[in-house]
């Protein structure tokens, strides 16, 4: 992501782009924080911006619609949850545990997702016969399977008119395995601009590229549209 300063001496550019790196590590979600130490300035003579190593960076600064992980079918899924309690370390004290670049302690858990169309039936032994008899039969945990319920209407006095507090709401989703989505961060866009601010620089279009739009901005930045 670069942005365009006819005129721009490379030394100024440089200063601009690593300003704007700074921001952005900063100001971006972390993890492991290796998405972060994958952003590096680009720069050159009328133009600086940012580029990245890994496509989660974008992901991250977007965002992502919600979606149901169908791929997930059959698999058995690692999970790092949030353990600001300590609960789930007592439950499980042989659990691997992590803290995030943001300070987070998370631990490690597993969930199975079932196939798709894959029913969960739980039978019991009846003490005088000795026969089992099928006492439940529901859709298991699947991505898409019925019985996730993400919304409900809120209590007094913020209920839908007409609606009753804790009913479900309208456009529940009511799947299992669904992911809800990235919220859109645009740390990249604010950190060059608020780099080009700094740098007294009248800051406009930010220009997404790939790596070949960057060869050519690097020998025409000047005169890039």
């Amino acid at each position: 992501m670069i942005m365009i300063e006819k005129g721009l001496p490379p030394k100024r550019a440089q200063a601009a782009a690593r300003d704007a790196v700074r921001l952005a590590r900063r100001r971006m979600p972390k993890m492991s924080g290796r998405a972060a130490r994958g952003l590096q300035p680009i720069y050159g003579k009328g133009f600086f911006g940012i580029q990245w190593e890994s496509q989660v960076v974008w992901y991250q600064d977007h965002g992502t619609q919600p979606f149901t992980m169908r791929s997930l079918a059959g698999k058995t899924i690692p999970m790092w949850i949030d353990d600001p309690t300590g609960q789930e370390r007592r439950d499980n004290p042989k659990a691997k545990v992590r803290v995030t670049e943001s300070g987070k302690v998370q631990v490690l858990i597993f969930r199975r997702a079932a196939r798709i169309g894959e029913r969960k039936r739980v039978y019991r032994r009846d003490p005088k016969t000795g026969l089992r008899i099928l006492v439940s039969d529901k859709p298991a945990s699947y991505p898409g399977a019925p019985g996730r319920i993400s919304r409900r209407e809120a209590a007094q006095p913020w209920t839908t008119p007409g609606r009753r507090p804790g009913a479900i709401a309208a456009g529940n989703v009511g799947v299992r395995w669904r992911h809800p989505g990235i919220k859109p961060r645009s740390f990249l866009n604010t950190s060059l601009t608020s780099a080009a601010q700094k740098a007294g620089l009248v800051a406009e279009r930010a220009y997404v590229a790939d790596k070949g739009w960057r060869n050519y901005v690097r020998l025409h930045g000047e005169s890039f549209q």
